[in-house]
């Protein structure tokens, strides 16, 4: 009978503690090394790397790219404001250029985070050169800040004579007001 070495479990991310883009690539590799091993949806082509993790507000974000998915990653910082939900339950993460919704998630050695899927499988990538090069692009969309338009604010329509005088308007207008109250273009 042949045993099998088990790779060590990797180092877990405490709540409170402070993320760790490494111990998350830790916990992607070892399943990749157990319960993905095998698996046909892999792309043999990558491998698993936490890509451009940044802090945002109390937060991490950024993308991990693994042979099978890449995905935005939310890992909660020491101050998070996040608290842990049922894997699978949907929040929304207010992002500089807007609002994504992510997913709730939990792996025993990681502890909790967010995930918003990019791409899955991942056979389009024909390597990690070109899956890095995608990853660094969204996050340079997703903290690009949101182009905001100041909202256009009609003027308020007069309400009376004076307000009525007070407006810019032509001679026909002028007298249509005082004969036709509230209608100064007639």
């Amino acid at each position: 009978m042949t045993t099998q070495a088990k790779s060590p479990p990797p180092p877990r991310l405490q709540r409170g503690a402070q993320p760790s883009p490494a111990a998350l690539e830790a916990v992607f590799r070892h399943i990749a090394a157990t319960r993905m091993a095998g698996v046909s949806l892999l792309n043999p082509a990558l491998e698993v790397e936490a890509v451009g993790f940044r802090p945002w507000r109390e937060d991490w974000v950024g993308v991990l790219i693994t042979p099978w998915f890449m995905s935005l990653i939310c890992l909660p910082g020491p101050d998070s404001a996040y608290e842990p939900l049922s894997s699978g339950s949907k929040q929304d993460v207010a992002l500089p250029s807007g609002d994504y919704e992510f997913l709730s998630a939990h792996e025993d050695a990681l502890g909790h985070y967010l995930t918003s899927s990019l791409f899955s499988p991942m056979f389009e990538f024909p390597d990690m050169a070109r899956a890095r090069e995608v990853a660094e692009a969204v996050l340079a969309e997703v903290f690009k800040p949101a182009d905001v338009v100041p909202p256009v604010i009609p003027p308020a329509p007069p309400v009376g004579l004076t307000e009525k005088l007070e407006q810019p308007m032509s001679r026909r207008g002028f007298f249509g007001a005082l004969l036709r109250p509230g209608n100064p273009d007639a």
